[in-house]
Protein backbone atom coordinates (compact mmCIF):
# COMPACT_ATOMS: atom_id res chain seq x y z
CA UNK A 1 0.00 0.00 0.00
CA UNK A 2 2.96 2.37 -0.13
CA UNK A 3 2.89 4.75 -2.57
CA UNK A 4 -0.87 4.84 -3.70
CA UNK A 5 -1.77 8.08 -3.46
CA UNK A 6 1.30 9.44 -5.20
CA UNK A 7 0.86 7.13 -8.37
CA UNK A 8 -2.72 7.55 -8.61
CA UNK A 9 -1.84 11.60 -8.18
CA UNK A 10 0.74 11.78 -10.97
CA UNK A 11 -1.70 9.93 -13.11
CA UNK A 12 -4.94 12.28 -12.40
CA UNK A 13 -2.83 15.14 -13.22
CA UNK A 14 -1.24 13.78 -16.50
CA UNK A 15 -4.53 12.60 -17.42
CA UNK A 16 -6.19 16.07 -16.37
CA UNK A 17 -3.57 18.03 -17.93
CA UNK A 18 -4.16 15.94 -21.42
CA UNK A 19 -7.92 16.27 -21.45
CA UNK A 20 -7.72 20.11 -20.75
CA UNK A 21 -5.23 21.31 -23.35
CA UNK A 22 -6.76 19.44 -25.95
CA UNK A 23 -9.04 21.35 -27.44
CA UNK A 24 -6.37 23.91 -27.28
CA UNK A 25 -3.44 23.71 -30.72
CA UNK A 26 -1.22 21.90 -31.10
CA UNK A 27 -3.53 18.68 -29.83
CA UNK A 28 -7.11 20.31 -31.20
CA UNK A 29 -9.31 17.50 -30.35
CA UNK A 30 -12.76 18.68 -31.25
CA UNK A 31 -15.78 17.24 -29.96
CA UNK A 32 -18.25 19.53 -31.76
CA UNK A 33 -20.30 22.28 -29.46
CA UNK A 34 -19.33 20.18 -26.31
CA UNK A 35 -15.83 20.77 -26.88
CA UNK A 36 -15.54 23.35 -24.22
CA UNK A 37 -16.94 21.36 -21.89
CA UNK A 38 -13.75 19.54 -21.58
CA UNK A 39 -11.44 22.34 -20.44
CA UNK A 40 -13.55 22.18 -16.96
CA UNK A 41 -13.76 18.49 -16.79
CA UNK A 42 -10.05 18.05 -17.21
CA UNK A 43 -9.15 20.64 -14.69
CA UNK A 44 -11.54 19.08 -12.32
CA UNK A 45 -9.38 15.76 -12.48
CA UNK A 46 -6.02 17.58 -12.55
CA UNK A 47 -7.46 18.85 -8.99
CA UNK A 48 -8.17 15.78 -8.13
CA UNK A 49 -4.21 14.83 -8.57
CA UNK A 50 -3.50 17.66 -6.56
CA UNK A 51 -5.69 16.47 -3.66
CA UNK A 52 -4.15 13.29 -3.81
CA UNK A 53 -0.63 14.59 -4.32
CA UNK A 54 -2.07 16.57 -1.00
CA UNK A 55 -2.69 13.50 1.13
CA UNK A 56 0.36 11.37 -0.09
CA UNK A 57 2.33 14.66 1.41
CA UNK A 58 0.18 14.30 4.58
CA UNK A 59 0.59 10.85 4.97
CA UNK A 60 4.32 10.69 4.55
CA UNK A 61 4.40 8.16 1.84
CA UNK A 62 7.80 7.18 0.52
CA UNK A 63 9.35 8.34 -2.20
CA UNK A 64 9.88 11.70 -5.02
CA UNK A 65 7.08 11.30 -6.33
CA UNK A 66 4.55 12.87 -4.21
CA UNK A 67 7.09 16.42 -4.72
CA UNK A 68 6.21 16.01 -8.48
CA UNK A 69 2.64 16.18 -8.40
CA UNK A 70 2.85 19.20 -5.81
CA UNK A 71 5.33 21.15 -8.09
CA UNK A 72 2.49 20.47 -10.57
CA UNK A 73 0.64 22.85 -9.06
CA UNK A 74 2.12 25.85 -10.96
CA UNK A 75 0.77 23.82 -13.95
CA UNK A 76 -2.55 24.76 -12.08
CA UNK A 77 -1.77 28.09 -12.17
CA UNK A 78 -0.50 28.76 -15.40
CA UNK A 79 -3.72 27.27 -17.22
CA UNK A 80 -5.45 29.46 -15.10
CA UNK A 81 -4.18 32.57 -16.18
CA UNK A 82 -3.71 31.21 -19.86
CA UNK A 83 -7.67 31.00 -19.79
CA UNK A 84 -7.94 34.29 -18.58
CA UNK A 85 -5.46 35.46 -20.98
CA UNK A 86 -7.59 33.74 -23.83
CA UNK A 87 -10.95 34.62 -22.86
CA UNK A 88 -10.11 38.17 -21.25
CA UNK A 89 -11.90 37.84 -18.37
CA UNK A 90 -15.53 36.95 -19.94
CA UNK A 91 -15.62 32.75 -18.81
Amino acid sequence: MERKFSKLSIILIIVGIFIAYMVFPPINITFGKWSMIAVPIGFAIYLTGITLGIIAFIKREKGFIKYISLISILLGVLFVLFLSHIFGGEI
